[in-house]
């Protein structure tokens, strides 16, 4: 079955195609079986249509279902208008139309109102559509000239073909030489199409202009050097008879359709000019009534335009018909298909960027118009595209503030979504000509202010602008403005690490109140953990738990940041990479390197420092190419120096300098403070506790935890260790019984392992080995191993002092091997040390076989060994899957191993405990 028109081509019409034809053929039998797609590649006229017809025919004729959709230069500003093409016959089905999968889909082909999905969630709920689909018959996608795609199509087609394996859906895709645009086809098997050769150019041309004379037939062989669409062309135009003009291949090409289209009937030109503006069009849609279809006859005649009379669908036979219908109209025919276009569509969308163009003078009502369509964009997640039709909106407004504002909203959306801020800077500059006051309008502070925020200024500027801002219009502005506003205040005041900066913050969400989105409640709350964060941690469970229905890039970011410092950033793991994702595709760059930086926090608290290298890298590289330079240091200076340290890397004190000095000039304290930790960090690595203890005290004093400085529950255990180890006792005590007052264990289980151990380092002897059983035994302290193997090497060290010597071996080898995984070189030695003091040889303080298992630890592992799941282990003991994780968890570092394989070997070159 077929579901768009396709012109029949059979293989002996395509002359000197044979080799061609049998690749289509084998994509398409591949495709029939297990999926596959080809990229077929040529200049204008080559033949990229007729194959791809061919493969279409090939298909229907075997039974499978083709979807079809072609490229149109004219609708590049359409979000998902492509994949609108490609899909609407089949989303119009009941069983399709019902999936809870599609709702995603639906919102991008404007079925359905919702938050805005990403590109992610479009091609998942793409591929789940065309699943079903081939679960009944297989499936060919043919789309043709892919660089006029939409962004939007483009890129969720890119997506979708490179996970078309195992499925029954083929994916052909025809591209002209040398084009631009958005789908990305890396891995895509290629067809490139090289001109006839002389055989059989000579073969085509005798077979469609049989009466050419031999000197017109050298004539126009000369002129169509083996291009098939020049050779069955050209002669229409010039019969041989006179030389062709000297101009490019696509330049001839263009005169000969023109001359076709001219020699038409001014009824049919109107017609094909409504065709070719509109987009994927239908007959009832462009004629306007059934006496106006008649005038469409001698464009069908000529093969201008084909009809698929079952659907009513119009489509150009070849895209430079399209290009020279509209070359041949007027400004002023243009305008008028517009307004009669705008008038016919049923999507606001369309109807807003016809009326637009159809407008030469400002016009308020228009205006309004295109703004409501750019916020239908934004939310079906086509940020780039909201931009370029604010900005239309902002070009037709009659009234300067509400030009004003629609440039603003556009720059915002710029700097914080898009990733081009250049573009905002001229939007902003723009907004600033037409402002008799640049501070009269929140929106345009609102710009500004995240203009200078994201590229590299001091933290009061961007808080001054917005907070005078704020003063003078809250109350003129409606709450979702007001939200926006403080979003961006939030995040400048987090920067600054300043109590006072929050004042006028807090002023404002007392005026929001009840209408205060849930995300703004967070911040407000978890960016000062330590005395906010217990009133929002229900809400931020509530949120947690909606993240995996959530498509909106900044939504999951906003929830994702407030985890950080809470250390429930792990939850958000799965929609963060969603959103990272989304941003390798095209999408909101902005959201995905900030994604990234919570990633990397991630992957620094779980141990997953490899992965943490591997996204700095990426992240830094986004950030240096869209221009957010504050990002530049949060992943060189912060989180790349942060694990050096920790690695024992030597650069990584000078790193921290840099970024001292860095948030030193801009009144960046949380920034400075993120270098303080990684100078704690280096300094307890090589043992020297009086310089850890000083750089911990500059973030939170003993016995303090000041407000807005949530770096301070990063470097809890480093001040109470290197204030005991540098002869600090009251000062660590101090700290210690501040962190039991303010219950910052009950925050997470990290934090419980901190505070707990910490307790322990204070603690009186007979106190203290119990107190540290209680850190070990914490729910969930597995999860945090670097923390986690620093509290078992002070354990070990305080029990080899006690002279328990075999528990501290016990506790010594946990920890080494935990650090030898994470390449913690400094305390592994610290470790490795410490068991020699022990009475370990170099040999069996390097031997993690010395560490005995439970017998509990050692069925599970033996389990695990023979091929069983944790599900299937934790059936057969009676055990939770996450208890059986918890237990290997523990196995692998005293077995010496990090991963499942090698369980079998590990245990059978230890004896039995």
């Amino acid at each position: 079955m077929t579901d768009a028109p396709c012109s029949p081509h059979s293989s002996s019409q395509l002359v000197g195609r044979e080799s061609e034809l049998r690749m289509i053929h084998e994509t398409v039998r591949a495709a029939e079986r297990t999926g596959g797609t080809l990229l077929v590649v040529g200049d204008a006229g080559i033949g990229k249509s007729v194959l791809l017809d061919a493969a279409a025919a090939v298909a229907a004729g075997n039974g499978d279902r083709v979807l079809r959709a072609a490229g149109v230069e004219f609708e590049t500003d359409i979000s998902f208008a492509g994949l609108n093409q490609l899909l609407l016959p089949v989303m119009r089905e009941a069983a399709l139309r019902d999936s809870p999968q599609s709702g995603p889909l639906r919102v991008a082909l404007g079925l359905d109102s919702g938050p805005a999905p990403n590109f992610l969630a479009v091609s998942n709920a793409v591929l789940e559509l065309l699943a079903e689909l081939a679960a009944a018959v297989p499936v060919l996608l043919v789309v043709d000239d892919v660089p006029w795609l939409d962004r939007s199509s483009a890129v969720v087609l890119g997506l979708v073909a490179r996970r078309l394996t195992d499925v029954r859906v083929g994916l052909l895709v025809g591209q002209r030489t040398g084009a631009n645009g958005f789908f990305e086809y890396s891995g895509m098997t290629q067809l490139v199409l090289r001109p006839l050769d002389d055989a059989a150019s000579e073969e085509l041309l005798r077979q469609r202009h049989p009466q050419l004379g031999p000197r017109a037939r050298r004539r126009i062989l000369d002129e169509a050097q083996g291009n098939p669409l020049a050779l069955t062309e050209l002669p229409a135009l010039r019969d041989g008879r006179k030389p062709l003009s000297a101009l490019p291949m696509s330049r001839r090409l263009h005169e000969v359709f023109a001359v076709r289209i001219s020699g038409l009937p001014d009824a049919t030109r109107e017609l094909l000019l409504l065709a070719a503006l509109s987009g994927p069009c239908y007959l009832r849609v462009i004629a306007g009534s059934v006496e106006a279809i008649r005038h469409l006859d001698p464009a069908l005649r000529e093969g201008v335009v084909e009809l698929d009379q079952q659907t009513g669908k119009l489509s150009f036979r070849h895209p430079l018909s399209r290009l020279a219908v509209v070359e041949l109209s007027t400004l002023a025919e243009r305008n008028e298909a517009h307004r009669l276009l705008a008038d016919r569509s049923p999507d606001p969308v369309r109807r807003a960027r016809h009326l637009a163009e159809a407008t030469v003078e400002p016009d308020e009502e228009v205006a309004g118009l295109v703004e409501q369509a750019a916020h239908i964009v934004l939310r079906r997640g086509d940020a780039v595209a909201s931009v370029e039709t604010l900005t239309r909106a902002a070009e037709l407004s009659v009234d300067r503030q509400a030009r004003i504002r629609r440039l603003a909203e556009a720059a915002t959306i710029g700097a914080e979504v898009t990733g081009t801020l250049g573009s905002a800077e001229e939007l902003l500059a723009t907004a600033n000509q037409y402002a008799v006051d640049p501070s009269s309008s929140l929106q345009l502070s609102m710009a500004a202010a995240s203009v200078l925020f994201n590229r590299d200024c001091a933290v009061d500027t961007p808080h001054r602008l917005l907070t005078l801002a704020l003063e003078a219009h809250a109350d003129k502005v409606d709450s979702e403005t007001l939200a926006e506003a403080l979003q961006l205040l939030a995040m400048v005041c987090y920067f600054g690490g300043r109590a006072k900066l929050w004042v006028p913050f807090h002023t404002e969400m007392d005026r929001l109140g009840a209408a205060a989105p849930a995300s703004l409640v967070l911040l407000s709350g978890l960016w000062d953990p330590v005395y906010r964060a217990k009133s929002v941690l229900p809400l931020l469970d509530d949120e947690l738990r909606s993240l995996g229905g959530l498509d909106n890039p900044w939504e999951i970011i906003r929830i994702g940041v407030a985890s950080v410092y809470v250390d429930r950033i792990g939850e958000c793991r799965e929609a963060l990479w969603r959103v990272v994702e989304d941003g390798r595709q095209g999408g909101a760059v902005s959201a995905a390197i900030n994604a990234i930086v919570s990633l990397t926090v991630d992957g620094w608290m779980h141990g997953r420092w490899d992965e943490v290298d591997v996204l700095v890298a990426e992240g830094r590289e986004l950030a240096k190419l869209h221009g957010y330079l504050r990002y530049t240091w949060v992943f060189d200076g912060y989180i790349s120096n942060l694990v050096g340290a920790a690695r024992g890397i030597e650069t990584a004190e000078a790193g921290a300098a840099e970024l001292d000095q860095w948030a030193g000039s801009r009144g960046a304290l949380v920034v400075k403070g993120m270098a303080q930790q990684i100078y704690c960090l280096v300094a307890l690595g090589r043992g020297d506790f009086d310089t850890a203890y000083r750089y911990a005290a500059e973030i939170s004093p003993p016995g303090v935890f000041p407000p807005y400085m949530p770096q301070a529950l990063w470097v809890l255990f480093e001040l109470v260790e290197s204030a005991m180890r540098s002869g600090r006792e009251r000062e660590a005590r101090a700290h210690v019984e501040a962190a039991r007052a303010a219950s910052i264990d009950e925050l997470s289980s990290r934090l419980a392992v901190v505070v707990r151990g910490a307790e322990a380092l204070v603690a009186p002897e007979d106190r203290r080995t119990e107190l540290f059983e209680q850190a070990l035994a914490v729910p969930g302290a597995e999860q945090w191993p670097f923390d986690l193997a620093r509290v078992r090497l002070c354990y070990g060290e305080a029990l080899r002092r006690e002279r328990h010597i075999a528990a501290a071996r016990r506790q010594l080898s946990a920890a080494r091997a935990v650090f030898d995984q994470l390449g913690a070189r400094p305390w592994a030695r610290r470790a490795a040390n410490e068991l020699r003091a022990a009475g370990l040889t170099r040999s069996q303080a390097s031997h993690p076989a010395a560490i005995p298992l439970t017998a509990q630890e050692r069925e599970i592992a033996m389990l695990a060994a023979t091929g069983l799941t944790n599900k299937e282990i934790g059936e057969r003991l009676a055990l939770s899957p996450r208890t059986v994780a918890a237990h290997l968890y523990r196995t692998f570092p005293k077995l010496g191993i990090t991963a499942r394989a090698a369980l079998r070997d590990a245990l059978s070159a230890r004896p039995d405990d």
